[in-house]
């Protein structure tokens, strides 16, 4: 199940007896933990929907899901005198453009009765899909979670990460802490900066060392990252925001979605005939996203990968 970064909102528990929902005398428990940590990040007491007995919701605040994140609910409650558990995990990700927006722009209407309606769920669908296969086509996402990237020093002042970085948290050099940014702690000797890329870190330095009476900025005196070491770099890593690229390439893949041919194209058929109407689909609607100019959009991001600074 998915939930979005940076909104509030609610998850849900429905208890069952004997495949009757069934409300319980005390409201359940609901504790809040990071999936891959298991650290935990909030908790408190459900509440009781009033519109179907059994059925419990507890809302999540916004500023409890900053990143992209798999967070896990363990909600706990009592049946009959019986203490009962029922864990569900979730996936807080970014959308690559805000639901508001899609029905702004794709001017779809957002209640019943209005004209060209939606609903919500649809909408949400239509934006999974599209994620999905700009994610499959780039190789990338562009959301932005807190993670740690292992990378080996090459004796440069440059380390190549091979992912976007945001912010730097902290540095170990084989398994040593050497810079903690959130207690202000550097025993590595230099400061660390993000590359103008973002795919790899950078030792500021002004200091030259002689080799072979020329100067070399490129190794500076101790400022590099020793060949062989092993450098652990945690931080945010991904994109400040959604590249207006991808979410152009979005919208033009969620117009696909909703488009009346797009029953035929995920069915690989390349030819329907309706009397005097044919149509004929390219091999290329089936490589890529299967958009030929959403392809030419994302091709950037492909290339990205390669970015050695």
């Amino acid at each position: 199940m998915e939930l979005y970064t940076n909104r509030t909102q609610r998850i849900y528990l429905d208890i069952y007896v004997d495949d009757e929902l069934t409300s319980v005398n005390v409201l359940p428990s609901v504790n809040i933990y990071d999936n891959i940590t298991d650290t935990l990040i909030v908790s408190g007491i459900a509440k009781a929907e009033i519109d179907n007995e059994g059925h419990y919701s507890y809302e999540i605040r916004d500023d409890y899901l900053p990143v992209d994140r798999e967070i896990k609910a363990v909600w706990t409650y009592s049946v009959q005198g019986n203490t009962m558990t029922t864990v569900d995990t979730y996936s807080a990700v970014t959308p690559y453009i805000s639901i508001s927006d899609i029905y702004t722009k794709l001017h779809f209407g957002r209640e019943e009765g209005d004209a060209n309606y939606v609903p919500y769920h649809e909408i949400q669908q239509a934006e999974k899909f599209a994620r999905f296969m700009i994610e499959n086509y780039t190789g990338m996402t562009f959301g932005k979670k807190e993670s740690v990237i292992t990378a080996y020093g090459q004796d440069a002042d440059v380390l190549f990460l091979g992912e976007k970085i945001i912010s730097i948290h902290s540095l170990k050099e084989n398994g040593k802490t050497v810079i903690d940014n959130i207690n202000n702690i550097n025993n590595f000797g230099y400061p660390v900066e993000i590359t103008e890329t973002g795919f790899s870190i950078r030792i500021v330095s002004d200091e030259d060392i002689n080799e072979g009476g020329g100067k070399d900025i490129v190794y500076p005196l101790m400022g590099s990252f020793y060949n062989g070491y092993r450098y652990e770099v945690r931080g945010i890593f991904g994109w400040r925001g959604v590249p207006e690229k991808v979410q152009t390439a979005a919208l033009m893949l969620m117009k696909d979605y909703f488009s009346k041919d797009h029953i035929w194209r995920t069915r690989y058929v390349n030819n329907v005939s309706f009397g005097d109407t044919d149509m004929e689909f390219s091999k290329l609607a089936f490589r890529g996203t299967g958009n030929f100019y959403v392809d030419k959009l994302l091709d950037e991001f492909k290339s990205t990968n390669m970015a050695v600074i």
